[in-house]
């Protein structure tokens, strides 16, 4: 299992991409969370099982909400312990 980090820089708060988030991680069953940051990012972390998985979830990621405009995309993948469930939320 790995751990994916993605920080989300652009017009991203405001604009529903917390909820799309969820949506795409609870389509494809991913767990973890997602939440706004101070400097007017968004970070979501999932725990997926392989490295194609976490492409498309990165791909669907990217793509965001209609009113979002993502500029700059930093991605972190390191290995995880399983999680015992898939529930994937929303931190603030």
């Amino acid at each position: 299992m790995f751990k994916v980090d993605i920080i989300l820089k652009g017009r991203v708060q405001g604009v529903g991409f917390r909820y799309y988030a969820k949506q795409v991680a609870d389509e494809m069953k991913v767990g973890g969370k997602v939440w706004n940051n101070y400097d007017g990012s968004v970070e979501v972390i999932g725990y997926l099982q392989t490295k194609n998985d976490i492409d498309e979830f990165v791909e669907k990621i990217k793509i965001g909400p209609q009113m979002s405009s993502v500029k700059e995309v930093t991605v972190t993948v390191t290995p995880s312990d399983p999680l015992v469930d898939e529930v994937f939320e929303i931190a603030n």
